[in-house]
């Protein structure tokens, strides 16, 4: 192997959108100039992304929380391969979430720099990890064992609501399923949003996803 080739870096871009990955691709290549690492960029495309990954083979992917549990949900725990998350403003939870059970090794946050990126890159590339000063901080609160977790402080009620927006129901269909006015469904929604540090149904969804323990109850049929 050449000294060249030794610095090269197979990176695999796994988003969902994928005007997102292109801009991440082109930043990668323009910003790694001049650096130690020459990325090899692997672009898995978004409809099968595991599937690009498992016949590249890359050392390091990119990726985002939707792609990560939607789509590569089932690599194997002992892939090897080096997961470094986007924030796509999934909230600090479950950016602490993938944290403890994805092995993540690096999370970029929104307003993170070009060259935060590159410099996670070469991080994780030699084993190291790549966190912010906010993320450790969000780690070390979310595995304190003292620490009562937001999630199960959800009302019954707020639990029946946040199982039906999991279905895909509108807030009118949850209205009428709970017998409630519209406008209560909101006051639910907005209450379950400041418990779960979440901003928007979408992030309410992957939280589902990821902690489905803490909804289970019965609801309306």
């Amino acid at each position: 192997m050449d000294k060249a080739s030794s610095y090269e870096t197979h990176v695999a871009l796994a988003f969902g959108n994928i005007l997102f990955s292109e801009g991440i691709k082109r930043l990668i290549s323009e910003e790694s100039n001049g650096t130690a690492i020459r990325p090899s960029i692997i672009d898995t495309g978004s409809s099968n992304p595991l599937q690009g990954i498992r016949a590249a083979k890359p050392e390091i992917i990119l990726t985002d929380f939707t792609t990560l549990y939607n789509q590569l949900n089932l690599l194997p725990e002992q892939h090897g391969f080096k997961i470094i998350l986007f924030d796509t403003n999934c909230g600090d939870s479950n950016i602490v979430h993938a944290l403890v059970t994805k092995g993540i090794r690096g999370v970029i946050r929104a307003d993170a720099s070009p060259k935060h990126l590159i410099k996670a890159l070469q991080l994780v590339k030699k084993g190291d990890i790549w966190l912010d000063k906010g993320t450790v901080k969000n780690l070390v609160t979310d595995m304190n064992p003292t620490k009562k977790r937001s999630e199960y402080l959800l009302t019954p009620k707020e639990k029946e609501v946040v199982i039906l927006v999991s279905k895909g129901c509108s807030n009118r269909e949850i209205a009428g399923k709970l017998f409630n006015s519209e406008a209560t469904v909101k006051t639910h929604l907005y209450r379950i949003y400041r418990k779960l540090d979440i901003k928007n149904r979408s992030q309410l969804v992957t939280f589902i996803l990821t902690h489905p323990e803490s909804i289970s109850t019965t609801t309306t049929a």
